[in-house]
C-alpha cells in the first residue's frame, strides 16, 4: 500500500508538472506551412488578440502624431488604455494558449505604453518619445515575424 501511494504521488506530480508546463510555457501551437508558429485560439480569442494588436498599433500612430505635433502632454491619456491596465481582465484560458515568449512580448509592449506615458508626464521631448517607441516597436515586428494566430475552426 505504501508503494502504491508513492507511485500515485509521483504520477500526480508528473501530471501537474506537465499541465504547468503547457499552461505557462508551451501554449497551444502548431507548425504550419509558413515559417511562423501558429497559435491556435477560438475565433473569439483570435479576434480579441488581433483587436488588441490593432489597438497597440493605432496607439503607436497617435503617439507619433502627438510627438511630432508638439503635443507630448496628450500622450499619457493616449497610451493609458493600452498600458498594463489592458491586461488586467485577460482570460486565463486564452493566456494559457499563448507561448511564454509571446506573453512576454505582449506584456513588454503594454509596459512600453506605460513607460511612454510616464516619459511624457515627466516632460520628455517628442524625439525621446519617438526613440523609445521605435525601440518598443521591435516587439511588434518580432512577434509578427514569429507567430500567426489561427482559429480552431480554420484548422479543419
Amino acid at each position: 500500500m505504501k508503494y502504491a501511494s508513492y507511485f500515485l504521488n509521483i504520477v500526480l506530480i508528473g501530471a501537474l508538472g506537465y499541465v504547468g508546463y503547457k499552461f505557462v510555457y508551451d501554449g497551444n501551437v502548431a507548425t504550419g506551412s509558413e515559417d511562423r508558429i501558429a497559435v491556435i485560439l477560438t475565433a473569439a480569442e483570435k479576434a480579441e488578440v488581433l483587436g488588441e494588436m490593432r489597438g497597440l498599433l493605432e496607439t503607436s500612430q497617435a503617439v507619433l502624431l502627438a510627438a511630432t505635433s508638439d503635443d507630448v502632454a496628450s500622450i499619457p491619456d493616449i497610451v493609458r488604455p493600452y498600458g498594463m491596465i489592458a491586461v488586467e481582465n485577460e482570460s486565463i484560458t486564452m493566456a494559457a494558449k499563448l507561448p511564454l515568449e509571446l506573453k512576454t512580448m505582449g506584456y513588454d509592449a503594454h509596459r512600453a505604453m506605460d513607460a511612454l506615458g510616464a516619459m511624457a508626464a515627466e516632460g520628455a521631448s517628442g524625439d525621446d518619445i519617438i526613440a523609445t517607441l521605435a525601440g518598443a516597436m521591435s516587439l511588434c515586428t518580432t512577434c509578427h515575424a514569429t507567430y500567426r494566430f489561427v482559429a480552431e475552426e480554420e484548422m479543419n
